[in-house]
């Protein structure tokens, strides 16, 4: 039933994507991606931070710990007095 709707012939080749498209979707993913590695790569160096000051003293690691969990609190406090205007 098919020859009833086409010409018989082969279809033509589409044509596959330049370089610069193929750097473009490379480009794209990479952006996607760079905020959660840098997460998970900044947590992971932080943890050998941590265990790097535990190492030295025990108080250079609570010190540690206890500064992330200061900058947490204030990041909160400024949030909470600063409240996001809802149009």
């Amino acid at each position: 039933m098919g020859f009833y709707y086409n010409s018989g012939q082969p279809p033509e080749d589409d044509k596959s994507g330049s370089w610069k498209e193929i750097f473009q979707i490379i480009w794209v993913v990479f952006q996607v991606l760079a905020l959660p590695l840098g997460i998970l790569l900044g947590g992971v160096i932080y943890l050998v931070f941590v265990f790097w000051m535990f190492s030295l003293s025990p108080w250079l690691g609570f010190a540690s710990i206890l500064l992330v969990v200061l900058g947490l609190v204030a990041r909160g406090v400024w949030e909470a007095k600063h409240p996001p205007e809802l149009h």
